[in-house]
């Protein structure tokens, strides 16, 4: 039934459960190892730690991280084309890439392609993305899979458990197989128990089946935010701008400076996405950004003292 759900939501052909985000792209780049013949690996300098982890561990070669840039946070499709034309294996490589802070990549069409034209395998990190939209369209089918999460954190939260998501019948079969050690067939060599519990897939059920509402909640929240960002001349990661439907895992403000020391005045906020980079940061993207709190049903009180915090930054 979670699959069903998710194959309708996302308009993908499959989905295949795991009991998190990173369970699943570790799958995924296993197998695209072990079967497809992929060697290397490279990912983007603003994302989670984890990220690079999950990518050395598959026992892909590691090859670095393309930069990314504002206001989105993440790699335009100029910074990947550089990454690419400096990989002497393209056609054995795949790009690891993430959407970050609760918005599409604003260049993932085109990354896509260029993906495709040079021979590289894109898997999309959709930790963040769950419910967020380019043009109507989820991500994880730009590329060959993606995976979702619901972690405790994320935008559509189960406490845990993770979504891949691909329109390759292989990799799918190749997924299920890969969580059942393939016991049946015993055919793929490669596999262990990354299963979602079944209490753990009938919750996750449950918040997928709320997923528009608990967006609908949060988008009340982010117009309010927006209007007084716009107020106060604060530029922000805009989660409704060219054919974008953020999930708002974040809402995310971006400093002129090279560093949030302009926001000081805005005590009420939550983890910044990274603070750190994976790579090089020239725009010090880790520096220069807060993020403001914003989550299902939460109190108005605390979403008025947070726009009062901002005015004061105008009045300054």
């Amino acid at each position: 039934r979670l699959s069903e759900v998710f194959q309708k939501y996302t308009s993908v052909r499959y989905a295949v459960p795991f009991c998190s985000n990173g369970a699943g792209l570790l799958a995924i780049l296993m197998l695209l190892k072990r079967y497809r013949g992929y060697e290397n690996i490279f990912i983007q300098s603003n994302t989670m730690y984890g990220v690079k982890t999950i990518a050395i561990t598959s026992g892909l070669k590691y090859l670095g991280a393309a930069d990314c840039s504002m206001p989105s946070l993440m790699p335009s499709l100029q910074q990947v084309e550089e990454f690419i034309s400096s990989v002497k294996e393209p056609k054995r490589t795949v790009f690891l890439l993430s959407h970050i802070g609760g918005i599409v990549n604003p260049d993932i069409a085109s990354i896509s392609l260029a993906c495709e034209k040079a021979g590289i395998a894109l898997v999309e990190d959709c930790a963040h993305s769950l419910g967020s939209t380019l043009e109507n369209h989820h991500t994880g089918g730009y590329g060959i899979a993606g995976v979702y999460s619901l972690y405790a954190t994320k935008a559509i939260s189960a406490g845990e458990g993770g979504i891949a998501i691909t329109n390759d019948s292989d990799l799918a079969k190749m997924l299920s197989r890969f969580n059942i050690y393939d016991r049946f067939d015993q055919k793929q060599e490669i596999g262990i128990n990354f299963r979602i519990s079944e209490v753990q897939a009938l919750f996750s059920f449950c918040m997928c089946e709320m997923s528009e509402e608990i967006i609908s909640n949060k988008n009340l929240i982010a117009k309010e935010y927006i209007t007084a960002c716009n107020d106060a001349h604060i530029s922000f990661v805009n989660p409704h701008e060219k054919g974008q439907r953020g999930n708002h895992y974040k809402f995310t403000l971006l400093a002129n400076e090279d560093s949030e020391s302009e926001f000081a005045g805005i005590k009420n906020r939550t983890s910044s996405v990274y603070d750190y980079a994976l790579g090089h940061d020239p725009m010090k993207l880790s520096k220069r950004h807060i993020c403001l709190p914003i989550w299902y049903a939460l109190e108005p009180e605390i979403v008025e003292k947070t726009i009062e915090q901002i005015g004061s930054i105008h009045k300054k």
